[in-house]
Order: structure tokens, then sequence, then C-alpha cells
């Protein structure tokens, strides 16, 4: 009776683990956590819950069964040794750029070796892609930037047009001290 469940338990957590994939929409990343002591860990999973994602810490026979029909079946290694996962359920960018940046400051140069890839819509994506990421502006600044592009030319006509007026005002006035 006390295996069978062990066995449901262990079923609902793949579900879930499906489910947060679907929730993230197909956005997962995968490092050891090795070395992070629970306080750290902690404030790290509130700030990742305050951006809109969430780090769950599993078993990697549990986690590979519940991402086999994904891009990461080719890629056992992410499965080996002590295992979190990071979701996000709003901006993918933002709660990558705060786990880049806490295992740099937790490991320094050996941060990298912790990342252990992921998805990105569906698709896999290397460690190093997971960094790359990382270093994107995030949402609010690519809005803010796309803002700047598109009101440049309307504040460049808003200037031209502002001209006209007062260039035909400078000339009429020349014309009239000409007359004077």
């Amino acid at each position: 009776m006390e295996q069978r469940k062990s066995l449901i338990k262990k079923k609902e957590l793949v579900a879930s683990y499906k489910e947060r994939l679907e929730k993230s929409n197909g956005f997962v990343v995968f490092f050891n956590f090795q070395g992070i002591d629970a306080f750290p860990m902690s404030q790290l999973r509130a700030q990742i819950r305050s951006e809109g994602g969430e780090i769950v810490v599993g078993k990697n026979t549990l986690f590979y069964r519940a991402f086999k029909d994904t891009a990461l079946t080719d890629h056992r290694e992410i499965f080996l040794n002590p295992t979190a996962a990071l979701f996000a359920y709003k901006d993918p960018v933002n709660v990558t750029k705060k786990l880049v940046e806490f295992l740099k400051e937790t490991f320094e140069k050996d941060y990298e070796g912790k990342i252990k890839g992921g998805l990105l819509n569906g698709k896999y994506i290397s460690p190093q892609g997971v960094i790359t990421l990382a270093e994107l502006p995030n949402r609010e600044e690519l809005i803010s930037k796309l803002m700047g592009i598109l009101k440049a030319p309307l504040t460049q006509l808003a200037f031209t047009l502002k001209a006209v007026p007062q260039k035909l005002v400078l000339t009429l006035k020349a014309i009239e001290e000409q007359k004077t």
C-alpha cells in the first residue's frame, strides 16, 4: 500500500512539472543548485516569484519523465547532479537575468558550469544560450527603445513644421527691412 502511494505521488509530481512547462509557454531553465545554502536559495526563490517565475527542486528521474516528450530527450546530461528548474510565467528574460546574476554572485567564475540548459519555446537552449538570454534587454527596456525609435521621426517632423512658419516670418521681416 505504501509503495502505491509513493508511485501516485511521483506521477503527480511529473504531471505538475508538465503543467508548469505548459503554463510557462515552453520555457524552463535547469541549473545545479549544489553549494547554495538554504537561506540564499529561499531569497532567490522569492525574487523569482516576484518576477513572475518559480523555482522547483526535484529528482532527476522525475524531471526526465516529465520532459521526455520534449527536445530535452537528447540532453540527458541536464538530468545529472542536483537539479532545480526555473519556470517563467511572464517575461523569461527577467527571471533568467535574476538567476544568472545570483549564480555569478554565488559562484563567481564557475557560475557558467551551474547552468545546465533548458527549453525556450519548446526548443533546446544550451547553457551559453541561457547566459545570452540573460544579457538581452528586458521587455520594458525594449518597449522604451521602440518608443524612442517611433518618437524620433515625429519629433523631427514637429521641428520641421515649426521651422517653416518661423523661416517665413524671418524672410518677410528681412524683405520689410530691405524696403525701408
